[in-house]
C-alpha cells in the first residue's frame, strides 16, 4: 500500500502557501509548529483513508504494522505540533488557528463519508491549505490584514481552479449530466465573485492592490478552463499548468504583498 497521498495536485496546494508565508513573514516557533502539524496531517491522510476502507478492500486488508505505525506516528506528531503551536502563538493571535482548522474538519468529515472527492470536500481542502498562511503569518507578528493578503490569492486560485478542473473530469464521467453545467457555473461564480469582492475591498482600502494582482492570473486561468475545458487527454498538461500558475501566484505574493 502506498503511504504517500495520491492526489498530486495537493502537494502544490500544501507547499506554495507555506513557502509564501515563511518568505514574507519569516520563521517563528509558532509558525514552524503550524507548518509541522499541517505536514503531519497531510502525510497521515493516505493510510487513514486506507484503514477506513476508502482505498478499496484490498488496500484495507494489506495494511500492516508498518502502515499502522506510519499513521500513528504522524497523527501523534500532528497533535504534538498543534498543541505546541497553540502554546507558542501569542494569545491574541491563537484564534487564527481556526482559519485552516475549520475547513480541515469539514474535509475530515467528508472523507469519513467517502466524499473526499466531492466538490465540497475538495473546496474544504483548498481552503484549509491556503488558510495555513494566516496563523503562520500572525505567529510571526504580522497583523490580520497582512496575513489575509497572503492567503486570499491562494484560496481563490485553489477553489476556482479545482472547480474548473472538475468540469473537465465530469465531462468524461458524466457526459451531458447537469452536474457539468452546475460545476462550470460554480467555478465562474467563485472567480467572478472573488474578483468583484477584491475590487471592492481594494477600492475601500481594506486590502492592498497587490492582492488583486496576485489573484488575477489564477482567476483568469480558472475562467478560461471552465469556459473552454481542454480534452481529457490533456489533463497532465493541465496539471502542470496549475503548478506553474501556483508558482506565479507565489512569486507575486512574495514580492508584492
Amino acid at each position: 500500500m502506498g503511504l504517500f497521498p495520491k492526489e498530486h495536485g495537493a502537494y502544490g496546494q500544501i507547499s506554495f502557501p507555506l513557502i509564501a508565508a515563511f518568505a514574507v513573514a519569516g520563521a517563528s516557533m509558532g509558525g514552524v509548529l503550524v507548518a509541522a502539524a499541517t505536514i503531519a496531517g497531510f502525510l497521515a491522510h493516505e493510510p487513514a483513508l486506507a484503514m477506513l476502507g476508502f482505498r478499496g478492500a484490498r488496500a484495507k486488508r494489506d495494511i500492516g504494522r508498518g502502515e499502522a505505525a506510519w499513521l500513528a506516528g504522524w497523527l501523534l506528531a500532528g497533535v504534538v505540533a498543534g498543541l505546541g503551536a497553540l502554546l507558542a502563538i501569542e494569545p491574541q493571535a491563537r484564534w487564527s488557528l481556526l482559519v485552516p482548522l475549520v475547513p480541515a474538519a469539514l474535509l475530515a468529515a467528508a472523507a469519513a463519508r467517502g466524499a473526499e472527492k466531492s466538490w465540497y470536500g475538495e473546496t474544504a481542502a483548498s481552503l484549509a491549505f491556503s488558510g495555513v498562511a494566516v496563523p503562520i503569518a500572525m505567529a510571526a507578528g504580522l497583523p490580520l490584514p497582512s496575513a489575509a493578503a497572503l492567503a486570499i490569492p491562494f484560496a481563490l486560485l485553489f477553489v476556482a481552479s479545482t472547480l474548473a478542473v472538475r468540469v473537465v473530469i465530469l465531462r468524461v464521467r458524466r457526459g451531458g449530466d447537469s452536474s457539468v453545467a452546475s460545476t462550470r457555473s460554480a467555478a465562474l461564480a467563485v472567480a467572478m465573485a472573488g474578483s468583484a469582492a477584491l475590487a471592492l475591498a481594494t477600492a475601500l482600502g481594506a486590502v492592498p492592490a497587490s492582492v488583486m494582482a496576485a489573484a488575477a492570473p489564477g482567476l483568469l486561468m480558472a475562467i478560461a478552463i471552465a469556459v473552454r475545458p481542454p480534452a481529457p487527454s490533456h489533463l497532465r498538461t493541465l496539471g502542470w499548468t496549475l503548478i506553474a500558475m501556483s508558482v506565479v501566484t507565489t512569486l507575486i505574493v512574495v514580492f508584492t504583498v
